[in-house]
């Protein structure tokens, strides 16, 4: 063998080790987090009584944003998830935090929201899983109406594969 041979399947090899690394390490390590709630997590207000002066006055009407909840379920295979989901309101936008949260690890997980019938890649992506186990807030884009965004799926891109999702269902409006 001549050296550019050797240094052709060197190279390879490397890449080959790196590869498998990327795609095996995941099943023996685990990526633990522990969000608080978002720094800016703004607290239900207490409704006050109120007075007859207030109920001739005509009050402006308020947004309200739709609180949901839900409880992941294992995903495909032997992809097991858990864990509990919930809207959090904060001064710059809605979260979803997952508590109590653990699913099989994976070389490339994705948080995605979808609708009824819509495939995994064709919904909202709220970026990487932070980690596979622990709580953990993802920002849900302003434009996301969580009525009709109704499932949390955590996807594997590297293996389209579902790892475990959950339907929110609306808790108050």
């Amino acid at each position: 063998m001549n050296t550019s041979t050797k240094l052709i399947i060197g190279v390879i090899g490397v890449a080959v080790i790196a590869v498998a690394w990327w795609l095996i390490s995941p099943l023996f390590l685990t990526e633990t987090v522990d969000e608080g709630l978002p720094p800016t997590a703004v607290e239900t207000p207490v409704p006050e009584e109120e007075t007859e002066e207030e109920t001739t006055e005509t009050p402006e009407a308020q947004p309200s944003q739709t609180e949901v909840a839900g409880v992941f379920m294992d995903g495909e295979k032997n992809y097991e998830t858990t864990g509990t989901i919930r809207s959090v309101e904060a001064e710059d936008g809605t979260y979803l935090r997952f508590e109590e949260f653990e699913t099989t690890n994976g070389p490339d997980l994705f948080v995605y929201l979808t609708k009824p019938g819509q495939e995994t890649t064709e919904g909202v992506s709220l970026g990487s899983l932070k980690g596979n186990i622990g709580n953990q807030n993802y920002l849900v884009p302003a434009d996301v109406n969580l009525e009709e965004y109704n499932t949390v799926v955590i996807w594997c891109r590297a293996f389209s594969a579902t790892f475990g999702t959950g339907e929110l269902a609306v808790t108050s409006e």
